[in-house]
């Protein structure tokens, strides 16, 4: 029997349990054999009353049938010119693989997507007026009513405990995750942009620093800070008439008095090391080793390098950028791009322990002067067939790197690199398993003990230059030191293992050219602000940091950084005031402005623990426990870690159980928030990701994965931690087309993820936000093989496995197919290609990768399927529910006997 034709566990055992007298705030689940679904839309469901509504009812796939109940758009266009053709059935047997696990709508995730995409599809979120934010990568557009759109910020709780203790009776951590260069949706406004140059000081509190917000009072003079309620005056040049409300009579002239999130244009005083303020600048480092000559990785490198800087004979990047090429293998080999030459030269510098720039001009070059150079160089690179030596000196390459843009202070280095750096200064060795316990072996796996990374990361730092490692080696390259100092400055890192030119070359292309268009500045330093009775208590993150508390230091910025905050209290907060935070980053942008972007956040305080849970941000509380958790590491191992998680999660639960839910349930019910209900099934696939499970077979997958649970965005998490999976062969005609001007596109309703959801002769597309897999069942109908990929393709076996895009195709399914996979890498990454992986049944070496994708299924490290996991959860909360009963009771009987002791009734 194969893997497909196993039977998986039922999910069994658990239904809606429902009460016709009240809507509770919380989602039943009774241990039963029955269960019920729902296929409609409710078109009440409203999104922010959090703790209203006993679950949320969506369509579904039953039995291969589609039924939806919302209607498409007739308006429904395609982005791209392609000729409309009839759909065909491609899917001819309604045959199962497996059992249909029995299941509740109310812990289906891909119900909630589904749901959550079509309620917000013709209405906005309005930013001040609704409370609980939509999931993470829900389609939404938001409305700044001078609140923070959740796309920048996301807090924890949009109900803050006022005191320590009410905080502690929820076990939620609060917090908040930060996405500060977000981008844009259609019909959303751009984020404003004030010029404070010539103004004397830019607005401010005079006490705590915090900048002028929607927040704040203000008189004739003088305004009054919302975070710390000192009054300062205001600027001269700033003053303005104020009605009897308070209100400016500039009001809907300024953005900063109306808008959560601007930007600040700040006058020199806020310069770095009152150096005037540069353009971002670039160093391109080609690895030009044994393996970068053999696996052809320097010619894809010289071709991103190409796209990257140009675009129709038009520069990509900002006037006054500029562009150096450092080649390295056992040597540095510095390109001279000055505009006055014809033809390429190059410097060899072969001390390794001590490099230096051999020249000035022409280090550092504009791409549109030096255009023609700049492709001499490029070709004379690509034509480089001789090895130029056994293995990279990467560790001299990124200290030539450094200097290079020392004296410009700061910039972004894209490092391409084949294989482990085993030569001159940081040279690093595979780290093997030998005579060490499993424990001992995945902690020297994770950590960097490099002490010559260590000391150049503070360096970069301190220079204000970023890393971006692009990895193509088929071997392990020891990523906890390669990658230390790519993670800790703002960086990225990417492999492809075993790199091939044919399959890959078109994703690195795109990639670099992500990294160099996308980056929106550098230079940066976060500082957040609180509410008397608040302080922030730790930072986590893709930084450097220093001070007390740590302050973020972060030389790299583009759309993808994403920090988090955790906070602790100091005092108690006033029910009768909200409580505010604002997040300040001062930065120096992409075209060299010095700049500080602005994140404001409102909330209400409130005393009551049923408030706590129902304004819970699922998404903000996986991103900060995540974080928090990994931050244990090293000093935790990941037995224990494993085990730390999982009394996280029953603990809130537990205490959910008992102080909210303890009188409208009974013992035997499974009783989760409605905000975290799907909560455990996420916490599952992180528990059963690459960086946290039991076993790995090569140590870097661990070492990326635990850099990608600490650096990605909500939205690309959320896809990470629970891949959307899609059934291509029933696809209606009406869905993967976006809409007329509002470009919503119409998304179909994924798949749980779970091996008894795929069909015999089906065909599925399945998106991490790292990779996408287009998984072909042997039965799969010919038909939709022709319509996907050309008339000449009549089976899977003539599918080509290097295929990493599909061909644009006059057919419908093509159409609506390559208009997923381009939504998919626009919405979750914010760019513009995303390769595509072939995998057929029984054949392609990757199918393991994709089976470990369905996390609701067991999996093959041991670990718990999705309906033994919250049996599981189920036995932990009771048994912390008894616990904590039966300590209170005591804790009464005690004070009762003390009361009666000494005579106070």
């Amino acid at each position: 029997m194969n893997q497909y034709e196993e039977t998986v566990n039922q999910l069994g055992n658990l239904s809606v349990k429902t009460s016709k007298k009240k809507r509770t705030n919380h989602v039943h689940h009774q241990f039963t054999p029955e269960y019920a679904r729902d296929d409609h839309i409710d078109s009440g469901f409203d999104p922010n009353a959090a703790a209203m509504s006993p679950g949320m009812q969506a369509p579904h796939y039953y039995n291969g049938q589609h039924t939806p109940s919302v209607q498409p758009s007739s308006q429904s266009v395609p982005i791209m010119s392609d000729q409309y053709q009839p759909q065909t059935e491609y899917f001819a047997p309604k045959q199962q693989i497996g059992v249909d696990p029995a299941s509740t709508d109310d812990l289906s995730i891909p119900n909630i997507r589904y749901q959550l995409d079509h309620t917000y599809k013709d209405s906005e979120f309005l930013t001040f007026e609704n409370v609980s934010p939509p999931l993470a990568g829900t389609q939404y557009v938001a409305v700044d009513q001078g609140n923070a759109s959740p796309k920048f910020v996301r807090m924890t709780l949009y109900s803050v405990p006022s005191s320590e203790k009410l905080r502690q009776q929820s076990k939620i951590p609060l917090g908040l995750v930060l996405t500060p260069f977000a981008p844009t949706q259609p019909g959303e406004k751009p984020v404003p942009e004030v010029d404070c140059r010539e103004m004397s000081a830019v607005p401010r509190c005079r006490r705590c620093r915090t900048y002028i917000n929607p927040a704040m009072q203000h008189g004739g003079y003088n305004m009054i800070c919302n975070i710390c309620s000192f009054s300062s005056p205001v600027p001269q040049e700033y003053l303005s008439q104020v009605d009897a409300n308070g209100v400016r009579s500039d009001y809907y002239e300024r953005p900063e008095l109306h808008s959560g999130v601007y930007d600040l244009v700040v006058p020199e005083d806020y310069n770095l090391d009152e150096k005037p303020p540069q353009p971002l600048h670039h160093v391109f480092l080609v690895d030009l080793s044994y393996q970068a000559i053999r696996s052809k990785l320097h010619v894809a490198a010289c071709s991103a390098i190409r796209m990257a800087l140009y675009q129709n004979g038009e520069s990509n990047l900002p006037q006054g950028s500029k562009v150096s090429i450092i080649g390295f293998a056992d040597k540095l080999f510095f390109y001279n791009l000055s505009p006055s030459l014809e033809q390429s030269t190059v410097a060899v510098v072969g001390d390794l322990e001590d490099p230096f720039v051999p020249f000035h001009d022409g280090i550092l070059a504009d791409p549109l002067e030096s255009s023609s150079i700049i492709d001499t160089t490029l070709s004379f690179i690509e034509q480089i067939v001789d090895y130029s030596g056994p293995e990279p000196a990467y560790g001299a390459a990124l200290l030539a790197a450094k200097m290079v843009l020392e004296p410009v202070a700061g910039g972004q280095v894209v490092a391409f690199l084949s294989s482990i750096s085993s030569w001159g200064p940081g040279s690093l060795a595979v780290k093997l398993p030998t005579q060490k316990t499993t424990s001992d072996y995945d902690k020297d796996v994770i950590v960097a003990n490099n002490k010559f990374y260590q000391d150049l990361l503070k360096q970069f730092v301190k220079s204000n230059v970023g890393l971006h490692l692009l990895n193509g080696s088929h071997t392990p390259i020891d990523l906890a030191n390669a990658g230390l100092i790519a993670i800790k400055t703002g960086g990225s890192v990417k492999t492809w293992h075993n790199f091939n030119l044919d399959k890959d070359e078109a994703d690195l292309m795109f990639t670099v050219k992500q990294l160099v268009t996308d980056a929106c500045g550098y230079q940066g330093q976060l500082k957040i602000r609180c509410s008397s009775g608040l302080q922030v208590n730790k930072y986590y993150g893709g930084f450097t940091s220093s001070g007390q508390p740590d302050i973020p230091y972060l030389p790299v910025l583009s759309s993808q950084t994403s920090l988090a905050c955790d906070f602790v209290y100091d005092g108690k907060l006033d029910t009768k005031k909200d409580s505010h935070f604002q997040a300040a980053l001062l930065y120096t942008s992409a075209d060299g402005k010095r700049k500080v972007r602005v994140i404001n956040c409102i909330m209400s305080v409130t005393e009551r623990v049923a408030d706590v849970f129902s304004f819970s941000d699922q998404d903000a509380v996986l991103n900060i426990i995540l974080k928090e958790s990994l931050s244990r590491l090293p000093a935790m191992n990941f037995v224990t870690l494993r085990s730390y998680l999982n009394t996280q999660l029953a603990d809130i639960n537990a205490m959910y159980k008992l102080y909210v839910a303890k009188n409208t349930s009974s013992p035997g019910q499974l009783v989760l928030p409605h905000g975290l209900r799907t909560f455990p099934m996420f916490l599952l696939s992180a528990l059963k990701s690459k960086a946290i499970k039991e076993r790995n077979t090569n140590p870097d997958l661990r070492v990326e994965s635990l850099f990608d649970l600490q650096t990605f965005t909500p939205e690309r998490l959320s896809a990470y931690l629970y891949p959307l999976m899609i059934s291509l062969h029933d696809l209606d005609d009406s869905e993967c087309l976006f809409e007329g001007e509002t470009q919503f596109f119409t998304l179909p309703q994924t798949r749980a993820l779970s091996q008894t959801n795929l069909e015999i002769g089906g065909a599925y597309l399945i998106f991490n936000s790292k990779r996408l897999y287009l998984w072909f069942h042997s039965d799969v109908n010919p038909l939709l093989l022709q319509d996907l990929f050309g008339s000449q393709v009549t089976s899977l076996d003539q599918l080509d496995p290097l295929m990493s895009q599909l061909p644009p195709l006059d057919t419908h399914i093509s159409l609506q197919v390559r208009n997923l996979v381009k939504f998919l890498a626009k919405h979750y990454l914010n760019a513009d290609f995303f390769p595509v992986e072939i995998c057929r049944f029984k054949t392609d070496t990757n199918e393991s990768e994709f089976i470990e994708l369905l996390y609701e299924d067991r999996s093959g490290d041991l670990q718990w399927s999705y309906s033994d996991f919250l049996k599981h959860l189920h036995k932990q909360i009771t048994s912390k529910v008894e616990v904590n009963s039966t300590s209170s009771t005591s804790d009464k009987k005690d004070s009762s006997t003390l009361a009666h002791r000494f005579g106070i009734f």
